[in-house]
């Protein structure tokens, strides 16, 4: 793990998405009387499945909840549940691969399946019912997906948006405060929206540190796709420990302090990239990166890091071309970490800088 890194060697990880810093070691864990219940999730799940599905869907005030093991067990149910034969799936160019393959396998079931240009989703569709599936924040680019326009696209087909919210739930939320992330209910309530026409799933993996996937929407969608969703009829459902470590992240007094201290670090560290004539992309998210003229000077820079004890990302975006060197940045960070961090990119980019 990442923490265990600095430790060991004195050295600073920027390579885990564990936001909040959640590891939740065993012995935090309660006793559990069944670990995993031998069936399909469709016939029985554990309790704390069901506790923590409605915590979630009442955070964002959703109609109804559901669990999954990942987000791709849950985007697969979702698309096998509800399009219908002969609908239109309209899927961002730049969406997660996770989705890309899920929209892939709707299309044997008669599903008609588009590509639109990455956040640029097309003006008017057809009269067909349309559902759109984009990921709510996207990583390449710094952006939230424009989720107005597309329940509005959507709304005027009976279809529905369907947006996988693994990087933007548990940071960012509705905000009461200007200069902060937000309550950590995902992308939509950052955005002001209402969660009126939009099938909305998250991994719990990254901010809380626990791999559970939770889906909300209305009622009947959730319902039908708690009985029809494949992985369901055929796959266990999410064990004891998974929904334990969930449930106590999210029930954690601290988190709103570990958020407003994920955000100051951020913003730091974002300050400190334009100190140095590396802009960083995009909006405030606690992975911060700044464009490498090339992939090989990316690798560069990046091994240069390592030899002085700080681990950083290569990133090439779906959603454009080119590469990003990107740290993580994690509430668990002290500023030393950050401040090495620094003092690494400052000697590896000097020639760059000098020239």
């Amino acid at each position: 793990m990442s923490a265990a890194f600095g430790k060991a060697d004195g050295g600073a990880d920027f390579t885990s998405a564990l936001f909040l810093g959640q590891h939740h070691p065993s012995a935090g864990f309660r006793p559990w009387a069944e670990f995993t219940t031998g069936v399909p999730a469709a016939l029985r799940e554990l309790p704390d499945a069901e506790r923590l599905a409605r915590v979630i869907a009442g955070q964002q005030q959703a109609g109804s909840g559901l669990v999954a093991r990942s987000a791709l067990h849950g985007m697969m149910d979702v698309l096998q549940a509800l399009p219908c034969p002969g609908d239109l799936l309209l899927v961002d160019g730049g969406a997660y691969p996770l989705s890309q393959w899920a929209c892939r396998a709707a299309q044997s079931r008669g599903v008609r399946v588009v590509t639109f240009p990455h956040f640029r989703p097309p003006a008017v569709v057809p009269g067909t019912r349309t559902w759109l599936v984009t990921d709510g924040w996207c990583q390449g680019c710094g952006r939230p997906a424009p989720l107005a326009a597309l329940q509005a696209l959507a709304g005027k087909t009976g279809g529905q948006v369907i947006v996988d919210d693994s990087l933007g739930f548990g940071v960012l939320g509705r905000r009461s405060v200007e200069g902060s992330f937000g309550d950590g209910t995902g992308t939509l309530r950052w955005a002001g929206l209402k969660h009126d026409g939009v099938v909305w799933l998250a991994s719990l993996a990254k901010a809380y540190g626990t791999p559970v996937t939770v889906i909300t929407g209305e009622g009947g969608a959730i319902s039908r796709l708690s009985r029809l969703g494949g992985n369901r009829l055929h796959s266990s459902p999410p064990s004891a420990a998974d929904l334990g470590a969930g449930l106590s992240a999210l029930r954690d007094s601290r988190m709103p302090r570990l958020r407003a201290r994920l955000f100051r670090l951020t913003r730091w560290l974002r300050q400190a990239l334009n100190d140095l004539g590396l802009a960083p992309l995009g909006l405030p998210f606690p992975i911060v990166g700044t464009r490498v003229d090339s992939l090989l000077l990316a690798r560069r820079w990046r091994n240069g890091l390592a030899a002085r004890g700080v681990q950083a990302l290569v990133q090439l975006p779906r959603c454009q071309p080119g590469a990003l060197l990107s740290a993580v940045v994690r509430a668990d960070h002290s500023q030393a970490d950050l401040d090495r961090l620094v003092r690494g990119l400052a000697q590896v980019t000097r020639d760059r800088r000098a020239a």
